[in-house]
This record gives structure tokens, C-alpha cells and sequence, in this order.
């Protein structure tokens, strides 16, 4: 599509440039993940403290 508008674009430029594009959507896929685990993890940790001060509470 692009060498009709700009013939002077190599091929070989056009298939680093789809290359580039993936790896940015596999980097942005995977920082969305890692955000998901920490979300994940955090609302874990957050239970996990609210559990032990709601059995500390009890013992008192």
C-alpha cells in the first residue's frame, strides 16, 4: 500500500516496520499484564491484612 504512494519505501523497511509495530504491541500487551498481577496482588495483600487485623480484633 505504501509503495504506490511513496515508491522510493523498500520492502525490506515496510516488513521492519510491521516487525517494530508487533514487538511495541507485545510490550504493551505484556506491561498490561504485569499491571494486572501487581492490581491482582495488591487486592490480595489488602485481604490478607484486613483478614489478620479483623482475627487480631477477635482476640482481644
Amino acid at each position: 500500500m505504501l509503495l504506490a504512494v511513496n515508491p522510493e519505501v523498500e520492502e525490506d523497511d515496510l516488513a521492519t516496520d510491521i516487525e517494530l509495530r508487533k514487538e511495541v504491541s507485545k510490550d504493551s500487551k505484556a506491561k498490561q499484564k504485569y499491571e494486572a498481577r501487581r492490581r491482582i496482588d495488591d487486592l490480595l495483600e489488602q485481604k490478607r491484612l484486613r483478614k489478620l487485623l479483623d482475627d487480631w480484633e477477635l482476640d482481644d
